[in-house]
């Protein structure tokens, strides 16, 4: 058992989402990390661009090359950061 929360965050279970059509899965998990349920650099970019496309918030690739609930945190420290500005 992990110790993260059972019930996903509103931006993991987006992002989750996403990483399910991008990659073809039928499900991941928080601990999923994205180059090895399937991801790639082509994968990466198109996944940026649609978290650019639907949320407005731009993060770097290297952010994408990680777990679902750390690239979850980095858009919600992106949201967070972009409220607090605008």
């Amino acid at each position: 058992m992990t110790t993260q929360s059972a019930v996903p965050s509103p931006m993991e279970a987006r992002l989750a989402g996403y990483w399910q059509e991008l990659l073809g899965v039928d499900a991941v998990r928080p601990e999923d990390h994205f180059l090895e349920v399937g991801g790639n650099s082509l994968l990466a970019t198109m996944l940026a661009n649609r978290i650019e496309d639907d949320l407005g918030l731009q993060v770097g690739m290297v952010d994408l090359f990680n777990t679902l609930s750390a690239v979850a945190a980095v858009c919600e420290r992106l949201q967070s950061e972009s409220q607090a500005t605008g």
